[in-house]
């Protein structure tokens, strides 16, 4: 079990969470964190919005993440590109994409957070977006979806590939 910073557990006051359940919401996002490592990213929506969900329940600041795949859409590295503030994130693209060079990643599945709790994704998360994926296939590298979570709860997830918004 991953013990949780006790910082993160003031950053949300009133948040009803007692000790307990963040102890529960660690070993979840641990289990999940490792099923995803050992199976296809990809084998279910279900597991995939649960597992950026979880990660996401807790942050008052928006934290762009990106999930790195191999050839059989395994996860490499869950990797935090950057943390901002309430309703902003500064992501580069350069770094993105070296992320993936470096783990020799074949695919990427971004995913950021809204603490508002409005997954909808705003005209700057869809202009990254594009960039992203446009700077993703010059070096061949697929993009499967740019997943939005509102204030961590699965049925708050937004795909942008479902909305066709990833300009590819």
């Amino acid at each position: 079990m991953t013990v949780h910073d006790p910082q993160e557990i003031v950053e949300r006051p009133g948040s009803g969470f007692s000790e307990a359940e963040i102890a529960t919401i660690d070993a979840a996002r641990d289990i999940l964190r490792r099923h995803a490592r050992s199976t296809a990213a990809l084998q279910s929506w279900t597991m995939l919005t649960d597992y950026l969900a979880l990660n996401a329940v807790r942050k008052r600041v928006e934290v762009f993440r990106v999930l790195l795949l191999d050839r059989k859409n395994k996860l490499i590295r869950d990797r935090v590109m950057t943390r901002g503030s309430i309703d902003h994130v500064p992501v580069y693209v350069s770094e993105v994409l070296r992320s993936a060079l470096v783990l020799d990643a074949s695919a990427i599945i971004m995913c950021h957070n809204h603490p508002s709790g409005d997954p909808h994704p705003s005209q700057a998360d869809i202009d990254l977006t594009r960039k992203i994926v446009e700077a993703c296939k010059v070096m061949e590298i697929v993009i499967h979806d740019h997943i939005i979570v509102g204030f961590g709860r699965e049925k708050n997830a937004f795909s942008m590939r479902a909305a066709g918004m990833m300009g590819d």
